[in-house]
């Protein structure tokens, strides 16, 4: 099929088609491309999309902040009232400190699914299901016992690149977080100012991507390298004013969700975007679940192929209205992730700033 959808320059790296290819897995995918004859071990030469955020891109995105506003985007922990996917729901277990030690004060522990709520997911939590791989050759035996391509990874390696030779780390915790210049891509609103009633959030309504175009013409909004696109489909707001039925149905009885649609003009743009990461309030980012047989899983292509960090569940209410407030829907993202070694998820502890 053809892509209709405008190409943009890419930094340095080739067009989707004219990638070189990887034994096993499909056209498109960016294992090893900044490999410069170096043998690889057991996941190779590292170029996850998040190191798009160069320092020069980290500078540029701060230009970003004008009004010092900022907005908190988790959701709270024990929003998801019914997990789903059978993941277990956040406990909070308070201890009071006065009976054992004596002193008036409290700790607390906290027990989560890091899936629970707002999160991103890390190169090691989905893998391309029909060669059981993660990102850049990593097997899922492997994965069971290795900290590789998680939050945090105890690995570092030498990256060479086409233009630099520097120390590499490829965890999101050590290289500093991710910071940089985010998008919201208010879909919710544009669908509801053109169209009016948008279709329940817990259903797999397909968000096509020429939806996702007029949204960002709608808004006035240009995408740039190293972006972190954010996606409002509604699913935080359908879930703070469902009942308990509807929110049982809607995220345990069914795993049935909107979000991106998964096909070939979605794949192309994402890649042709070159963003640094990817994210939104649905609880899968895109439509789930996925027609596995077709090849186009968002999961498979932005973790796998890529190396695209993908958050989803994040509460994009407070900065919908702060963005429609100040007219404009870009802004200085900071995220702080948890520090786990090996982590599969983590809360994002994002703070978009205007």
């Amino acid at each position: 099929m053809a892509n209709t959808i405008t190409r943009r320059p890419s930094p340095g790296i080739p067009s989707f088609d004219d990638l070189p290819k990887v034994e096993g897995q499909p056209q498109g995918c960016l294992w090893g491309f900044f490999d410069k004859g170096q043998k690889k071990d057991e996941v190779g030469c590292v170029i996850e999309a998040i190191n798009l955020l160069t320092p020069a891109v980290v500078k540029e995105a701060s230009r970003e902040i004008s009004t010092g506003e900022h907005v908190q985007l988790d959701w709270s922990l024990d929003n998801i009232q019914f997990g789903g996917f059978g993941r277990q729901e956040f406990k909070q277990n308070l201890k009071d400190l006065l009976p054992p030690l004596g002193f008036r004060a409290f700790d607390d522990e906290l027990h989560f699914n890091t899936q629970i709520s707002s999160q991103w997911d890390s190169l090691k939590h989905f893998a391309h299901q029909k060669t059981g791989m993660y990102y850049n050759g990593l097997s899922h035996e492997k994965a069971t016992t290795s900290t590789t391509n998680g939050i945090h990874s105890e690995l570092r390696i030498n990256r060479i690149c086409k233009d630099s030779s520097t120390d590499h780390v490829i965890d999101l915790c050590e290289r500093g977080g991710i910071v940089g210049r985010g998008i919201l891509v208010d879909w919710l609103r544009w669908y509801e100012n053109t169209h009016g009633n948008p279709p329940l959030p817990a259903s797999r309504h397909e968000i096509p991507i020429s939806e996702i175009e007029e949204t960002l013409k709608y808004q006035g909004t240009t995408t740039r390298v190293g972006d972190i696109m954010l996606v409002r489909s509604g699913y935080v707001r359908w879930h703070n004013f469902a009942n308990p039925d509807e929110r049982r149905r809607g995220t345990q009885e069914k795993s049935d969700t909107i979000g991106l649609q998964g096909s070939e003009a979605t794949v192309r743009w994402l890649y042709d975007q070159h963003f640094a990461a990817v994210g939104g309030d649905s609880m899968t980012f895109e439509a789930w679940p996925p027609d596995m047989e077709c090849g186009w899983c968002l999961h498979e292509w932005l973790l796998v192929q890529w190396g695209t960090p993908i958050g989803e569940m994040w509460d994009l209410e407070a900065l919908s209205k702060k963005c429609e407030q100040n007219s404009r829907w870009s802004f200085f993202l900071t995220s702080a992730p948890l520090h786990v070694k090996g982590g599969v998820g983590s809360p994002p502890g994002a703070i978009a700033i205007f």
